[in-house]
């Protein structure tokens, strides 16, 4: 087996790891009631309109901005990439539906929001900082802080707030109110906190150190 991907195969225990905390994050921040994230109210806005499950919205959508992702902003393609793409929907639908818990108060709710928040960024951190590739979301504002060299902690929010604003006119569509004061803190602080646990895990996205597929093949062509 090529020692590149052998190294690489060693760290999928904290990719999977990594996507888990996402997905079990993202759903924690819905399950709170306060307004999801900005992805989060596009993907359900999406399931509004077109009666798709979130887990399944979620999956389509990633393989569509992966392409374009990949096209206007040559991000690369690695495993890590590909297995986003093919499970973090799952992981969303199978959180979703263990997660029963329905904050009785202000407090319990910003509290379940809060730790989803800082769950979901952590998730996303870690498994970005495997190198294995970064999701097909994730890789939009990576892929906008290497090309520009500007932080992730101001690239990210406006990425997100783009996101945001169609994700929002589409609740609207489907008369749900998606967005709320959790919208707001997730859109303007999570930037803030992926640069912080980029920094605590030694990970600098505004260098090319991503994998790429075809990073394996070289190597057995060496």
């Amino acid at each position: 087996m090529n020692e590149l991907l052998k190294r690489d195969l060693l760290k999928m225990p904290i990719l999977i790891l990594g996507f888990s905390l996402l997905s079990l994050g993202m759903i924690l921040t819905k399950k709170a009631g306060l307004g999801m994230s900005s992805w989060g109210v596009l993907h359900q806005g999406v399931s509004l309109n077109t009666g798709i499950s979130f887990g399944w919205v979620t999956l389509y959508l990633g393989m569509i901005i992966l392409v374009l992702s990949v096209i206007f902003l040559k991000s690369k393609v690695g495993i890590g990439t590909i297995i986003n793409a093919l499970t973090i929907g799952f992981l969303l639908d199978m959180f979703d539906n263990l997660i029963t818990y329905t904050p009785s108060s202000n407090f319990s709710a910003g509290f379940m929001f809060l730790v989803g928040l800082l769950i979901m960024t952590f998730g996303r951190s870690l498994y970005i900082s495997t190198k294995l590739g970064p999701g097909p979301r994730d890789g939009i504002f990576v892929g906008f802080s290497r090309i520009t060299q500007i932080d992730v902690k101001y690239i990210k929010p406006a990425v997100e707030f783009t996101v945001l604003l169609i994700g929002y006119l589409l609740g609207l569509k489907a008369d749900e109110n998606l967005v709320g004061v959790g919208t707001i803190i997730a859109t303007l602080f999570s930037g803030y906190l992926v640069q912080f646990y980029f920094k605590k895990l030694g990970f600098n996205p505004k260098i090319r150190n991503q994998r790429n597929l075809r990073d394996y093949f070289v190597k057995n062509e060496s």
